[in-house]
């Protein structure tokens, strides 16, 4: 589906066609496939990234559009071991100032942080997962999402966040937002169904004679 098309589904959707909702759905849209980004793994936005430490701090910003889910990094020399938090890193290395070799590293939003610090400069590789590029022009289609699911994800949640909106403030249940939240999750479940199967797997066998 088309970002135009998406918008016109939207829009058959809502009973509030007030001036301040029509003009939110382009944004309602665009921020329901963010939230699919993040909640799927989809391989098309696992990209590999570099970035430079610093000599003399513990951290370093990620590049641009990096959505904080590292899967891999390391150097010419090998792997680091990513921790799950930065407090993990802290208990290991409570100073955050010790110097040498990487061994460790976290990212936490659009930083990674590691320890030891480097005394020279360490060009790091990582793999994750970015944020994809917003839909600007009519023409413009989520490539990423496959688009038998788009209806069932990107404009039911696109409608729910409208109905979040429409409803507020509103008494008892929100009737709207519930319903369309829950037709979203119903097509979520197929999404990371769908990317799941697409994920290659890598099995290792060990022979021993």
């Amino acid at each position: 589906m088309t970002y135009k098309e998406m918008q016109n589904e939207v829009l058959s959707l809502l009973m509030d066609q007030s001036p301040l909702i029509l003009a939110g759905v382009p944004n309602y849209i665009n921020t329901a496939i963010q939230q699919i980004a993040e909640d799927v793994r989809f391989p098309e936005l696992r990209q590999v990234s570099s970035v430079t430490t610093s000599t003399t701090t513990y951290y370093v910003n990620m590049p641009t559009g990096f959505s904080s889910r590292l899967t891999y990094a390391g150097d010419s020399d090998g792997q680091y071991t990513i921790l799950n938090t930065l407090e993990e890193l802290i208990e290991l290395y409570p100073a955050l100032d010790e110097t040498g070799d990487i061994q460790y590293v976290h990212c936490s939003g659009n930083i990674l942080y590691y320890q030891p610090i480097p005394t020279v400069a360490a060009t790091v590789t990582c793999i994750g997962y970015h944020i994809p590029v917003l839909l600007v022009s009519d023409s413009d289609t989520p490539s990423f999402i496959p688009e038998f699911l788009q209806r069932e994800t990107i404009v039911n949640r696109a409608a729910a966040i409208g109905y979040s909106f429409v409803e507020d403030g509103t008494e008892g249940n929100k009737v709207n937002t519930s319903l369309f939240t829950q037709l979203y999750l119903n097509g979520l479940n197929k999404l990371r169904e769908y990317a799941s199967r697409r994920r290659s797997v890598v099995s290792r066998s060990i022979w021993s004679v």
